[in-house]
């Protein structure tokens, strides 16, 4: 029997839903059966475990961020412009609701995710923090950024402080929170 494409982006896609707002340990494959009308049995059939479709579902999202970094940089090439495209990425997130980033929602709950899974979480971080400190080094190269230090190491602090702004934002329900976060971190970085 060939596996149903349809079924499994479907699945894929409440998965991601229920993790954005719930968290991974708050769903299960009882949850995603009822959401879109199949039996457990039939989830199981596409994934087996549920490690495996959180492993499936990190890997879709990271594929997307790595897109949306291409599509920002096939648009600009301005750095200070591509931060904060990524940051109205971000934002987008927020203002459906309760949803964070996978980043932020599996990085909170990373000790408790399984083994493959959390490989996966790495390298969804290094990927996120790769493509900023691309921008950044850009940004620094051109003088349009100024920073101190390595642009990888401030890549990673840049990714956990607007993860950590999501968090607040969603702690209190005011997306304003993440947005006064990040414009505060772009502007301390663009040259006056």
């Amino acid at each position: 029997m060939p596996i149903d494409d349809s079924t499994k982006t479907a699945l894929l896609d409440a998965a991601q839903d229920l993790a954005q707002t719930r968290g991974y340990n708050a769903f299960s494959f009882g949850d995603l059966s009822n959401r879109i009308g199949i039996k457990t049995a039939s989830i199981h059939y596409h994934f087996p475990t549920k490690a495996d479709l959180g492993r499936a579902l990190v890997m879709r999202y990271r594929a997307t961020l790595e897109a949306l970094s291409a599509e920002i940089e096939s648009k600009t090439d301005d750095p200070v412009e591509q931060l904060r495209r990524y940051v109205a990425a971000l934002k987008g997130t927020l203002k459906k609701g309760t949803r964070m980033c996978l980043c932020g929602m599996f990085g909170a709950e990373f000790a408790t995710l399984p083994g493959p899974m959390q490989d996966e979480v790495r390298q969804l971080f290094v990927s996120c923090e790769t493509w900023l400190g691309g921008v950044l080094a850009r940004g620094k190269a051109s003088g349009k950024l100024v920073f101190e230090g390595d642009p990888r190491r401030v890549a990673g602090s840049v990714f956990s402080s607007l993860q950590g702004a999501m968090l607040a934002a969603c702690t209190f329900g005011d997306e304003t929170r993440f947005t006064a976060a990040a414009d505060f971190l772009i502007l301390q970085m663009v040259k006056k």
